[in-house]
């Protein structure tokens, strides 16, 4: 089995927000108003290897919590999911010939196409644990985080009864976040909140339990398919200027990004805004999703977050702060922390 990098990346594939998107415009909400917050065309989304910022997925879920007033529309979302959200990857999970190969892939697979978290397989003697670890340039909304745990148990449960076995392999589901009465009925599972990580409990006997015949061919083209996604998904402008900015918000500069990337300044702002943005609006955009980071955390004082945001003094911060949600960056921070 090939590698792919499971570094942190500062991209995800952007069709895995089709059945969000679908959940949203079952809602009400146009198209127009979704295409205008991701600044794409939703057939745009559905090309193959296209790729998005993790500034995008912020964006968008809050964007989805703010415009359905739904906190866990991720579990909605999660009952949409399909196959072609990922591409061949939950192809590669279906013909798998146990639950123990194809969990095996999606650790190896999964930080590409997400880009907020990686998996991590634990054994212990009584179950086997996947756990979602944090490996994204920016936090993940709570939102996707549902999502992702309803879509994974969905593909989990369907692989053991396409092969027969009237058996559920989820034992539990663990929550980072506080636990709602919604996400019991939307997991189907116990559910324990607050914990270190979200994660999901799997039976041990059902996980090395061979469920189909094998079909070597068949996972070598998916492998190859899944590689080819990989390499055939360039950067864009957006996603390069992303990774310079997340990469040191407190230097960023439009000359010297484009003198590294060997681009003219004009000719780079054209391209820039014929993709729907300026820098100075990636900037600020990247600064208040990387201070909700900061603040939620609780580690920094004030002076610290904005100085690594790259403002020269903590007034500058508490302006742009309140600009952006409404409230001072310490209140947000004593709200956040007594969740």
């Amino acid at each position: 089995m090939s590698k792919i990098d499971p570094q942190p990346v500062n991209a995800f594939y952007a069709p895995t927000l089709l059945p969000a998107i679908e959940e949203l415009l079952a809602r009400g909400v146009t198209q127009g108003a979704i295409e205008a917050q991701l600044r794409r065309s939703l057939f745009d989304l559905r090309t193959p290897f296209t790729r998005m910022p993790l500034l995008m997925s912020r964006r968008f879920w809050a964007f989805a919590v703010e415009q359905s007033g739904d906190p866990l529309i991720g579990l909605a979302a999660g009952e949409r999911f399909v196959s072609t959200a990922t591409n061949g990857l939950t192809y590669l999970f279906d013909v798998a010939v146990s639950l123990e190969r194809a969990c095996a892939f999606f650790a190896e697979y999964f930080a590409f196409f997400n880009g907020h978290f990686r998996v991590q397989i634990l054994r212990e003697d009584d179950g086997v644990t996947l756990r979602l670890v944090e490996a994204g340039s920016l936090g993940a909304p709570a939102a996707l985080t549902d999502y992702i745990l309803v879509s994974l148990c969905s593909l989990v449960r369907r692989k053991l009864l396409a092969s027969g076995v009237n058996r559920d392999p989820v034992l539990g589901v663990a929550l980072a976040s506080a636990s709602r009465e919604q996400h019991q009925s939307a997991l189907r599972a116990p559910v324990s909140a607050e914990q270190s990580c979200a994660a999901i409990y799997l039976d041990p006997q059902l996980f090395v339990m061979p469920l189909t015949p094998g079909n070597p061919a068949l996972e070598t083209t998916l492998v190859d398919l899944l590689e080819q996604t990989r390499r055939l998904s360039e950067s864009t402008l957006l996603g390069q200027l992303s990774d310079y900015l997340i990469e040191d918000l407190a230097s960023a500069d439009w000359q010297q990004f484009c003198v590294t990337q060997h681009l003219l300044e004009r000719t780079a702002a054209r391209r820039l805004k014929a993709l729907g943005w300026t820098f100075s609006e990636l900037l600020d955009e990247h600064r208040r999703y990387r201070a909700e980071d900061l603040l939620q955390s609780g580690a920094l004082e004030l002076v610290e977050v904005a100085d690594r945001l790259g403002y020269s003094d903590v007034q500058g911060f508490n302006r742009a702060f309140a600009r952006w949600l409404g409230c001072a960056p310490g209140e947000y921070r004593a709200r956040w922390l007594k969740l």
